[in-house]
């Protein structure tokens, strides 16, 4: 008998006849945390998980399993576990932001396929988006952008908003009952021009900064010479850490050009005072600064990887691979201890059409790729960077299905289906996303033929096109 369930269960074996529809529920420490055992038989249904979270997961194929048995349930033992702990997905609201219920809509749908970790990116150049006690200004000022100008979208109202803290534990509750823990990104040193317009003396030149309405990489970061930006900083992540309970913390560490630091007397004082020999270090000892106070707070920081490329980053810190390693940095770090998981642009930017990184690219990611020591590798994460989605349904139809094949590429592991198998199923599961509140894209969107993947591409890139205006990239990159 051929199940339906996705992610697929590790182990089934069947059993004779129809289970009673009487279920109970209960905790066992033998378990593994997130591995469940679902035994369904003619005396009813048990579920017995490793932990609670354990349990919404058996919760969820016994819903999937109802499905497709509508009239009763095939006596069957179902044994699972994941292959790996980090199955996250990301949500981006600075560029654009999404209420709480679409949110919550989002959550729902990565939840039932099992991905258990939401990457809530809440603040960037683009805008801060959550209430701060401490720093009123941040929320007053920085949430709001005078424009959108996105791509070849053109709009001068202004734009922008913020959750309250009570929206943000509410949310944050919610994801747990869901199983799924949302970990937070601040950005930092570099994507804080919201941050500093609110608090423009806490960059070097201290000048006004606007909150950018395009896409950008910016030169304007924080100051690494003034302690008062550590200050700040502690202050800020101090009262984050009420919010987000989560043992991780985001803290980038990407695209951040060394420009002003190059001009800056206080961070030229710094490198003075600790002997360093470049602005890479610089951000090394930045970043380590910020992980050693996380650290005391019971938090482990996460960082993009092209964040290390200064070195002297603890190897506690997770480094999340999207972009190509320089300097060995990445080997660097794994051979200290560290460990990663994966994002790599290709296939796991979920913002790009269907045409460059389809589903079954998704499904097939390489989990034990050349360039790091597969002991090291912690799972994956799709991402939708939310520059050219501006409403929620465009974000569904980015996520869905692609999520749901990097739910299951991320629970199987090694021991997935070939994506023929993979496809039958989620075809044949496909009506659950409308019943949830999703816009999924359809079956024949999934894969797109080569002229319609080449049309879509030349769509998606006039957008970067536009974006390159003004922009140096070239001399921004080699100023990180």
């Amino acid at each position: 008998m051929e199940l339906n369930l996705i992610p697929r269960p590790r182990s089934v074996a069947f059993g004779e006849g129809v289970a009673a529809d009487m279920v109970t529920k209960s905790v066992e420490g033998a378990l593994p945390a997130e591995g469940y055992r679902l035994e369904a038989t003619k005396n009813g249904i048990v579920l017995t998980a490793g932990s609670k979270q354990g349990l919404v997961w058996a919760e969820h194929t016994l819903a999937q399993l109802r499905r497709q048995f509508p009239e009763g349930i095939p006596c069957l033992r179902i044994e699972d576990a994941p292959a790996y702990p980090w199955r996250a997905f990301h949500i981006d609201s600075s560029r654009h932001m999404r209420s709480i219920g679409e949110l919550k809509t989002i959550v729902d749908a990565a939840s039932f396929f099992k991905l258990n970790t939401l990457h809530w990116h809440i603040s960037d150049d683009q805008g801060w988006r959550i209430e701060c006690k401490a720093f009123p200004k941040l929320h007053e000022l920085g949430a709001y952008r005078n424009g959108d100008h996105f791509g070849t979208y053109r709009s001068d109202e202004k734009e922008g908003g913020y959750y309250t803290r009570e929206e943000v534990k509410d949310f944050v509750a919610y994801c747990a009952g869901k199983g799924i823990q949302v970990v937070p990104e601040i950005d930092l040193p570099g994507h804080v021009s919201a941050i500093l317009h609110a608090y423009p003396h806490l960059s070097c030149r201290e000048e006004p900064v606007e909150v950018v309405t395009k896409a950008a990489i910016t030169t304007e970061i924080l100051c690494a010479g003034k302690e008062e930006v550590y200050t700040f900083l502690e202050t800020l992540l101090g009262e984050l850490l009420e919010l987000f309970p989560a043992p991780w913390f985001h803290i980038g560490g990407d695209e951040a050009p060394k420009t002003r630091w190059a001009e800056c007397p206080c961070c030229q004082a710094k490198m003075k005072e600790l002997g360093l020999n470049s602005h890479r270090q610089l951000q090394g000892y930045f970043s380590s600064r910020i992980v050693a106070f996380l650290r005391k707070h019971g938090r482990r920081a996460i960082m993009w990887n092209d964040g290390a490329y200064g070195g002297g980053i603890d190897p506690s810190v997770v480094l999340q691979v999207w972009f190509p390693d320089r300097d060995g940095a990445l080997d660097a770090h794994i051979a200290k201890g560290g460990q990663v998981y994966l994002s790599p642009v290709v296939p796991c930017y979920c913002d790009y059409p269907y045409g460059e990184h389809p589903v079954k690219a998704v499904y097939q990611l390489d989990l034990n790729p050349d360039y790091v020591n597969h002991d090291t590798v912690l799972g994956g994460e799709c991402l939708t960077w939310a520059e050219f989605i501006r409403s929620p349904e465009r974000l569904q139809e980015l996520a869905f299905p692609r999520f749901t094949a990097l739910a299951e590429a991320l629970w199987l592991g090694d021991d997935r289906d070939d994506y023929a198998n993979f496809r039958a199923r989620l075809e044949n599961i496909f009506p659950v996303f409308g019943e949830m509140g999703i816009r999924a894209t359809p079956a024949e969107g999934w894969d797109p033929e080569p002229e319609e993947a080449k049309r879509q591409s030349r769509e998606f890139r006039l957008q970067f096109e536009a974006e390159s205006e003004n922009q140096d990239y070239d001399a921004l990159v080699a100023a990180m």
